[in-house]
């Protein structure tokens, strides 16, 4: 499967990045989105460092973009996808594109596309695994550290 073929899942959320006041509020979606998909807390701050990496980018053209946060599904695999569309980089190469973002971003983010279209699109996707997901309360239950309330 392509990223053309990844199923949407909620949540679906929105940011317009106008000023270095959304760059914040780009990393709190971030955090809350890949909350409710039952990413851990320390893959939630992963995300949230790549949302706010990218809205500072953008930021730095000076028109307004929109950041959208949606799950997506692939096969048997559950994620989290952050995407803008990228005017400015319409004649750029997109593995240059890939190379710089990957550069900034490091190993925040599993995957990083620019998808080639009329804009091209920026696409972050942070998939979730066993070490990447939130303990339920069973498994705290049998860790010994939980109190009794």
């Amino acid at each position: 499967m392509t990223n053309d073929e990844y199923v949407v899942i909620p949540p679906v959320l929105t940011v317009t990045v106008e000023d270095s006041m959304d760059i914040m509020i780009a990393r709190d979606t971030a955090r809350r989105a890949a909350a409710l998909l039952g990413f851990a807390p320390a893959f939630r701050a992963q995300l949230a460092g790549a949302a706010s990496a990218l809205a500072e980018l953008v930021l730095k053209t000076g028109n307004p973009h929109e950041l959208n946060y949606n799950g997506v599904q692939n096969g048997g695999r559950v994620g989290i996808q952050v995407s803008c569309e990228a005017a400015w980089l319409a004649d750029v190469s997109p593995g240059n594109v890939e190379m710089a973002l990957r550069a900034k971003m490091g190993d925040l983010i599993d995957d990083i596309t620019l998808k080639v279209a009329d804009p091209p699109i920026i696409l972050l996707t942070m998939w979730l695994s066993s070490p990447r997901e939130t303990q339920t309360y069973d498994n705290l239950a049998d860790d010994e550290t939980v109190m009794d309330l």
